[in-house]
């Protein structure tokens, strides 16, 4: 391909003040981005993207930035894009595919350009001249955060707040604000346009949905995105103006584009969201189809709102989403089925890629053997994360010693317990398989072998976990009454109430399961195996248990027992209950 044609208020001050020492220090970040405009029937030198884009980029080169520009252009026919910019990669579809299609191009171009973020753009969208100064100061202060899988400014058009939003009680969209300057609690959705994404999180969620091919696409992303226990960065501060055309249906969108917006907006409602929030829509339908009679739009447009209208209130879900999919299969015919959950079109690995979440503290002595007993099992693309829970020893440069690439080491300058450390460990994963493991044991050398051909055969089970082996400080095997006593193992949530059955470094499940076990619950006396086993059983996902010693676990000094009261006993079992109770609501919304 040639470029010819074919803490809020904390966070800003450390912002400002860092840009302030770039400056005076000759000091540079090192970010390097992919940014992807998509055309259609508009000339590269008349998109409002590409000018600003180029601006911004000149006032961010001296930080160090380093930046990548793609053209794809979705115009129909064989379109001549005129003189390009010197360094810019045109790129003419035959066909238009809509934005997924582009998008997932850019990915792959990324890949080869070894870039860390994804940035998207609409044809008009209109960036500050700081864009990339301000984005890419939080992309690199972000580096070491995989956690983050995005950053996304604030969206205005006409006056309006329009990106980024989350929903109330999963239901009703708000709006971030100008104040907002950091990483959402809540779920967020954002547009495409301005947005930037890590690659290894667009790789792990599989890319864009080539089902929603063109509207929709930026909501289902930021779904997957949670979906896999990723969480997004809201740079309020950061304004970007775009023409939405939504804003004026009546002289910017033909009826067969408002059709196909109704048609992906109602399948990824039924898809994707709750009863509330397709009640919600189905309000918002009303509204438009009273306020596009009085204002007497084209008869048209208005057929097609109460069309739409009506299938909510008359048609079934199953009946409409599959009617969505017949005729978006007719747009693009060999696509997957929804059931077989490729949604993307970004090229994969031939299994999973892996990834062995890791909380250390304190475990100098033990780490290494683990580590190598890990390592001479995973692939060239499998990785070790492992968070260092502010450890007093030499834990972190025995780690550092290995100089294994496939570790990720991300240190914490505060003990923040391991609850805390197996959540980050767990957001900070890239992979689509997600084994746990601690700091003191050892594995079996056939473990990851025989948990992927697990998952492999049995496409429904999210979780698979094993036997278990006792040894001691010197590696030798040793019997253990407790484990003796447990006969067969039980999944069932009920089962798991008085007993746990999940040994947590014997444990491996699907990445998908992130969304429903995070965030782990604070301040009570269960462990986050127990609660990763019993939301998976809860929600009525299989398990598979394998009838082998996978995990030889370590008992020493530091990992005893630690029997509990009867009292204590029934405390947890309620804090269990209530943790639960608590999470069916969320599911609820």
């Amino acid at each position: 391909m040639s470029a010819s044609h074919s803490g809020r208020a904390v966070f800003a001050t450390e912002r400002h003040n860092y840009m302030i020492a770039a400056a005076a220090t000759g000091q540079t970040f090192q970010v390097s981005i992919t940014a992807v405009i998509v055309l259609y029937k508009r000339l590269p030198d008349q998109s409002e993207a590409l000018v600003t884009l180029q601006a911004a980029f000149g006032a961010a080169q001296a930080l160090g930035l380093r930046l990548q520009i793609l053209l794809y252009d979705n115009t129909p026919g064989d379109p001549y894009p005129g003189p390009l910019p010197s360094g810019v990669l045109y790129h003419a579809s035959p066909r238009n595919e809509g934005l997924a299609a582009a998008y997932n191009w850019a990915i792959e171009r990324a890949d080869e350009n070894n870039s860390d973020w994804l940035l998207t753009l609409d044809q008009d969208t209109t960036l500050p001249q700081d864009f990339l100064v301000r984005i890419g100061t939080v992309a690199h202060q972000l580096a070491e955060t995989p956690a983050i899988g995005a950053i996304v400014p604030r969206i205005t058009g006409a006056g309006k707040s329009l990106s980024p939003n989350r929903f109330f009680c999963g239901a009703i969209p708000f709006w971030y604000t100008a104040e907002f300057n950091a990483v959402s609690p809540h779920p967020v959705f954002a547009f495409n346009s301005a947005a930037l994404i890590r690659i290894s999180t667009l790789h792990q969620i599989g890319g864009y949905s080539p089902w929603f091919w063109l509207d929709n696409s930026d909501v289902f992303l930021f779904r997957q995105m949670h979906r896999f226990g990723k969480q997004v960065f809201v740079l309020g501060e950061l304004q970007v103006d775009h023409e939405f055309s939504m804003l004026d249906i009546k002289n910017r969108v033909s009826p067969e584009r408002y059709r196909n917006v109704l048609l992906a907006e109602s399948a990824f409602w039924d898809l994707e969201m709750s009863i509330a929030a397709g009640l919600e829509r189905t309000a918002r339908l009303i509204i438009r189809l009273v306020k596009q009679t009085v204002r007497k739009d084209p008869p048209e447009l208005r057929r097609i709102t109460l069309s739409f209208l009506q299938r909510r209130l008359f048609s079934s879900k199953t009946q409409r989403i599959q009617d969505w999919e017949r005729q978006t299969s007719v747009l693009f015919p060999g696509l997957p089925t929804l059931a077989e959950g490729r949604l993307s079109s970004v090229p994969s690995a031939s299994r999973p890629k892996i990834s062995v979440c890791m909380a250390a503290y304190n475990g100098a002595y033990y780490i290494e053997r683990q580590l190598q007993s890990i390592l001479v099992q995973l692939g060239p693309d499998d990785e070790i994360v492992v968070i260092d829970d502010a450890s007093t020893d030499s834990t972190v440069q025995v780690i550092r010693s290995m100089q294994a690439p496939a570790i990720r080491l991300i240190c914490h300058h505060t003990n923040q317990g391991v609850r805390a450390t197996f959540e980050e460990a767990l957001r900070s994963a890239t992979g689509q398989i997600i084994f746990l493991a601690d700091d003191d044991d050892l594995w079996a050398p056939d473990k990851v072998v025989l948990f992927m051909e697990a998952f492999a055969q049995n496409p429904a089970a999210t979780l698979v976990t094993s036997r278990v082996a006792f040894i001691d400080q010197h590696d030798r095997f040793v019997d253990n009454d407790m484990y003796k006593n447990r006969k067969f193992f039980q999944a069932g949530f009920w089962a798991n109430l008085l007993r746990n059955h999940f040994q947590g470094s014997a444990m491996a499940f699907r990445a998908t399961l992130l969304e429903s076990v995070l965030p782990l619950p604070k301040d009570v006396g269960f462990m986050h195996d127990h609660w990763i086993g019993t939301r998976n059983a809860r929600l009525g996902y299989s398990a598979i248990y394998l009838e082998k010693d996978l995990l030889f676990y370590r008992r020493h000094g530091r990992n005893l027992s630690r029997y509990m009261s009867r009292t204590s006993q029934v405390k947890v079992r309620l804090q269990f209950l209530w943790a639960h109770f608590c999470a069916a609501l969320r599911d609820l919304v």
